[in-house]
């Protein structure tokens, strides 16, 4: 059986930055980049608020952001391969978590994947 690529290496290649995005909007609406951006980042930072309050968002099109206790768990802490390894427990802490919305998951599952794609999941 074939073994899939770690996630990290199944990530896109190209990441989008915010300048970019920033530019894609204002041509289709036609307000100005630093606009955008200034709007884009103070709704960043009131998503930021709700999620420390424990309040979740409802994005358009997109879905859901939640924040969400992940409970403590025994883990082994090997010292980086020097000397010997000894169990810990990791404590509780919160995380964010991500429901996506059904628009965003139609779209998605529309799309259809390549052979390429397919082959590119899997380790040589």
């Amino acid at each position: 059986m074939r073994k899939l690529k770690p996630l990290s290496e199944r990530k896109p290649d190209e990441m989008i930055k915010m300048n970019r995005f920033a530019r894609d909007i204002s041509e289709r609406t036609g307000f100005t980049v630093r606009d955008i951006t200034l709007v884009w980042r103070a709704g960043i930072d009131i998503i930021i608020e709700y999620l420390k309050s424990g309040r979740a968002i409802a994005l358009p099109k997109i879905g859901m952001l939640f924040a969400a206790i992940k409970p403590s768990r025994k883990v082994t802490n090997m010292n980086g391969g020097v000397g010997i390894p000894k169990p810990m427990l990791l404590p509780a802490r919160w995380v964010v978590r991500y429901q996506p919305g059904i628009f965003i998951k139609k779209e998605l599952t529309s799309i259809e994947v390549s052979e390429e794609e397919i082959e590119n999941l899997y380790e040589e």
